[in-house]
């Protein structure tokens, strides 16, 4: 049965993975390094090499080794070396389009027509990331501080104004990025930067082992409860979660205002998203977690990119260092409607954009606060959706996801009540788990924890027995069945098989707060 409609799906995606298959972004992109910077050069050369980059496209500048550089520092170390670079190789088939308008402005205009000779721009570690303030007490959205990163994306606009942001035309189209309209003169940047150097090779070869093997696990959503004029970014998390429910990707919403408590496990992520504290702290912090390979990662923060390479500050650099193959951050205040929007993100990639398309597709203003890190060729779904068959653990998961594409349009039920028996009969706890999210994620709880209980009779193994029990605390508990959950979390933190398993703590920490 499995192979069948997997089969199936295979050929129901083909036509749309052939329509977004039309852009070899690889042939168009330059890669930009610092002679200066101990292991820039090195990186640089490793990335080309694996994306087939020719040697005459990857350009050494010198610049700052300094993470933050002035204005007149930009203009003369990049900007300006750049924009001749580009001029000498024949890179623009004329002259660069004019100025942008602003973001009180109807869009970027243009009436030249750069040539495709390169539309992608790729940072190498060891290129500044941030372009200091000039101006004294500026009025909001006139600050004339940027990302480098931001600023070079409007490298084929003629002086762009320095003052605010760009409103960017290539903002939620649905086009890829050769395609969309009033976009000539904006290049895709990303950056392959971080802690240090081991992180950055590992995060080529994660994106690139993620696109040949499948990007499958779990999505994590982690609400803040917040309102008023920040109800907008909780909107971006929950349509995420929406996206990723009707691709077939089982989500875990952790609905409390803080952030996901020390320990939590979190298994397999491929996805996280969430908001809203100034460095990494709870179950992303925990010495274990670790991503899965190829995971996209995001906490959403005015500064969560002001620092990238450090192991333990801020957002950007420990994500990466957990094994996240991308992240995205604001080296500066963005304001919240100006940062990346979540959901349109979430939304193009799993429609089979790359990684610098979905996120530029999805950042409204240009010239601006904003760094995409990770490889911007980076495709996870190019192939279409439900098109890997999956692995060991990962067959849960492809199953999970060929079930969910199957039923799409049949009663909620139907897929529920096929993935139990399919569990059952082939003895899948992990498979229950996903269907009892599933159910959480509907507000079935019920169901949830029905589902979390059986699944806790089919394994042995401590740590997947232990996660599914508290996994079933939480639900008891948003079911405000509390006496139920703590008697639950008392008998588990009383059982000698889990005195050493690490999520233990999850288990201590929620229980506190229930009052024990």
């Amino acid at each position: 049965m499995f192979r069948h409609f997997c089969i199936l799906l295979l050929l129901t995606h083909a036509a749309r993975a052939q329509l977004i298959a039309d852009w070899d972004a690889a042939a168009e992109t330059a890669v930009v390094f610092n002679p200066d910077f101990p292991g820039s050069a090195e990186l640089a050369a490793y990335y080309a090499e694996q994306r087939h980059i020719p040697k005459e496209r990857v350009i050494g500048l010198r610049c700052s080794q300094e993470d933050s550089i002035s204005r007149g520092e930009f203009e003369a170390q990049l900007r300006g070396p750049l924009l001749q670079l580009f001029e000498s190789r024949h890179w623009w088939n004329a002259e660069p389009p004019t100025p942008g308008k602003p973001l009180t402005g109807d869009g970027i205009s243009s009436t030249t027509t750069p040539s495709s000779k390169v539309r992608v721009l790729v940072l190498m570690r060891g290129i500044p990331f941030q372009i200091r303030r000039a101006a004294q007490k500026p009025k909001q959205s006139e600050e004339d501080e940027a990302s480098v990163d931001s600023e070079l994306a409007v490298l084929g606009l003629n002086n762009p104004p320095v003052k605010g942001g760009l409103r960017n035309p290539y903002f939620d189209q649905q086009a890829r990025f050769p395609h969309a309209q009033n976009s000539l003169g904006l290049l895709i940047v990303g950056r392959l930067d971080g802690p240090d150097d081991p992180t950055v090779k590992r995060m080529i070869d994660d994106a690139i082992y993620a696109e040949q093997t499948g990007l499958l696990g779990r999505a994590v959503v982690d609400l803040a409860q917040k309102t008023g004029v920040y109800q907008e970014g909780e909107d971006w998390l929950k349509n995420s979660a929406e996206s990723y429910r009707r691709a077939g990707i089982p989500v875990f919403i952790d609905r409390s205002a803080e952030v996901l408590r020390d320990g939590w496990p979190l298994p397999d992520t491929i996805f996280y998203f969430g908001w809203y504290t100034d460095h990494i702290v709870g179950a992303l912090a925990s010495p274990g977690f670790r991503f899965k390979r190829g995971a996209i990662a995001c906490h959403l923060h005015s500064f969560s990119a002001s620092i990238i390479r450090s192991h333990d500050r801020a957002w950007a650099g420990p994500l990466l260092s957990h094994g996240a193959a991308v992240t995205f951050g604001n080296v500066f205040e963005p304001y919240l409607a100006l940062t990346l929007h979540f959901d349109i993100f979430n939304k193009r990639l799993l429609e089979g954009f790359t990684v610098g398309e979905a996120a530029w597709n999805a950042t409204p203003a240009l010239s601006w606060m904003n760094v995409v890190l990770g490889d911007p060729l980076y495709r996870p779904f190019g192939k279409g959706i439900g098109t890997k068959l999956g692995e060991g653990s990962d067959r849960d998961y492809a199953l999970y996801q060929g079930m969910a594409l199957r039923l799409a349009g049949e009663p909620d039920g139907h897929i529920k009540t096929a993935l139990t028996e399919f569990a059952e009969k082939r003895k899948r706890p992990r498979l229950l788990e996903l269907t009892a999210l599933l159910s959480a994620l509907q507000s079935k709880l019920p169901q949830a924890i029905d589902l979390l209980e059986h699944a806790e009779s089919t394994t042995q193994d401590a740590a997947e027995l232990l996660r599914l029990k508290l996994y079933r605390a939480e639900m008891l508990r948003r079911s405000e069945k509390a006496d139920a959950a703590r008697k639950l979390l008392r008998e588990t933190l009383g059982d000698s098989r889990f005195k050493e398993q690490p999520a233990r703590t999850a288990a201590e920490s929620l229980l506190k707060d229930m009052g024990g």
